[in-house]
């Protein structure tokens, strides 16, 4: 009896590879959010014209400014929501990675965001700049995932093991 030593039910969390709860949370969160903008803005092309012309003989109009906001959307060429779309794609895969405890993924996750940043900003612009709540957002979880980045492994690590 005096030698029983009970099962220890956590591992160090600051042990490479072993990854941390709040990280799991994180990542999911950009699941959830990078998800429904990439389903958005997959989308959007096509639904922009149907949900402008529901609006116009409904309560709906009365909300102001609306209108205004559909007709801008139907006006941005599609090409641009798809890529938009792709980079929200490359930021979840950016996530998985991340998942996976890899460096790679917070290179992929931090280039696509602030690419969704820039494009809204340069390319499409109009009523779709980003405020500043997206900033502060965006670099928060970039940040955020950077506190984890040196328990990040590279890509050729697992090769050798």
């Amino acid at each position: 009896m005096d030698n029983y030593n009970p099962p220890v039910p956590f591992t160090d969390p600051l042990e490479k590879n072993i990854r941390p709860g709040f990280l799991t949370f994180l990542c999911v969160l950009t699941f959830i959010g990078s998800g429904l903008s990439l389903f958005t803005n997959l989308f959007s092309p096509v639904l922009a014209p149907i949900a402008l012309e529901f609006i116009k003989g409904s309560s709906f109009e009365s909300i102001p400014g609306i209108l205004d906001v559909y007709e801008q959307l139907i006006k941005v060429p599609a090409w641009q929501f798809f890529l938009v779309a792709f980079f929200c794609a490359s930021s979840i895969i950016g996530a998985i990675f991340m998942l996976k405890m890899k460096k790679i993924g917070f290179h992929i996750y931090a280039i696509s965001q602030l690419s969704i940043l820039f494009i809204s900003q340069l390319i499409i612009g109009g009523i779709f700049k980003p405020k500043w709540t997206d900033i502060f957002f965006t670099l928060l979880f970039i940040g955020l995932y950077a506190i984890y980045y040196s328990r990040f492994s590279n890509l050729e690590e697992d090769k050798e093991e």
